[in-house]
């Protein structure tokens, strides 16, 4: 079997209205599109989740550093292919931008993988329950907090017992008030998950975190710099509630300081950023040797494939403003607070040719 085809098709969905976190605001989201075709009929599809950042340098990526190299590749060679395209990406940056299609052709590799051996990526991974815990993720900083109540009661509604609120661009009194709003609105038995977005000092987290913790948080996301491994022991050693981080972190080896310092109690790898499935299962592999659940960032319809099949499995994170499911001819199911995987072979998606009708963007 050989990759035939490259396709990037990059597209733009509108989300409604602004949204974000401590750090940007909103209106749109890009999704870059990447399906290998091969001489047996078989194709995988990967994407690429950007906020408007550089979509355009993203699309063309593909095209131009790596449609040569995957062209005639054996698609089961995952491995040597990734390895291949980081080789040539070393003396610019094999980090940051540059790693975000690669993990897309890791994606697509892996749909191809699974479908060629006729099962559904979650059972070809090792696993067997096709179900794991989702959380309502809000890009809820922009929201007046009278809209609080009312938007994470929604997610109580529809099923999920664990929702996710934005922190860090307001005082401490005031994020405080704004975590009490929801879980007046939810109920004691909910979790409620904060993510500061790497908005302060290691004091500072120390300070907010108790203060939001008045109110029963279930966990600090991102609370300091992803850069300062020393102050991540710090901030654990000082605050009740569970750090969970490792969104940015781009390579599976990056996670090693954390997990050697006790600098992490939750392990978030983004699947983009990380290295696609391969990355995933690394970082799952790396956290359950140091005891550490594995939680995966956003991409919730691929990465709840790894987490349902790694032991430490946590939960995956279901963002509604950044969903992939208007732009797919399968969307994903959940249902009561969890995502149900699908069981036809590969990772079970496809992107529906009338959304690239209707949301492709052009760069040129």
């Amino acid at each position: 079997m050989e990759i035939t085809t490259v396709e990037t098709t990059p597209l733009r969905v509108p989300i409604g209205r602004t949204v974000g976190d401590s750090r940007l605001s909103i209106t749109d989201v890009y999704w870059i599109v990447v399906e290998l075709e091969t001489d047996e009929g078989y194709t995988g599809t990967g994407w690429i989740g950007s906020l408007g950042f550089g979509p355009d340098l993203l699309a063309r990526f593909v095209d131009s550093q790596f449609r040569e190299s995957l062209l005639g590749r054996n698609p089961f060679a995952v491995e040597e292919i990734m390895q291949d395209l980081r080789r040539q990406t070393i003396y610019y940056g094999e980090l940051g931008m540059s790693a975000w299609p690669r993990s897309a052709i890791d994606v697509a590799l892996w749909d191809i993988k699974a479908q060629a051996a006729g099962q559904p990526l979650y059972r070809f991974l090792g696993g067997d329950t096709g179900r794991i815990r989702a959380y309502a993720s809000s890009m809820d900083a922009t929201h007046e907090i009278d809209e609080l109540a009312d938007l994470h009661g929604e997610y109580i509604e529809d099923g999920f017992d664990a929702v996710k609120t934005k922190v860090g661009n307001r005082s401490p009194a005031e994020d405080a008030e704004r975590v009490r709003t929801i879980r007046d609105a939810v109920g004691p038995d909910v979790e409620i998950f904060t993510d500061a977005n790497q908005a302060w000092s290691v004091n500072e987290a120390t300070r907010t975190v108790d203060a939001l913790d008045a109110h029963g948080i279930d966990w600090i996301e991102e609370p300091i710099s992803q850069f300062d491994i020393q102050g991540h022991r710090r901030v654990v050693d000082r605050i009740r509630p569970p750090l969970a981080t490792g969104e940015m972190l781009n390579r599976p080896e990056q996670f090693l300081p954390l997990l050697e310092s006790g600098g992490i109690d939750i392990a978030q790898p983004d699947l983009i950023r990380a290295g696609g499935i391969s990355g995933l299962r690394e970082i799952a592999a790396l956290a359950r040797r140091h005891n550490v659940p594995f939680a995966p960032h956003f991409y919730y319809a691929i990465s709840a494939h790894v987490a349902s099949a790694a032991p430490n499995g946590k939960i995956v994170e279901y963002i509604p403003e950044y969903d992939i499911a208007p732009v797919l001819e399968n969307a994903p199911t959940i249902e009561n607070g969890e995502v149900v995987l699908p069981d036809r072979p590969g990772h079970g998606y496809r992107i529906d040719p009338a959304a690239k009708d209707e949301y492709g963007v052009s760069f040129d």
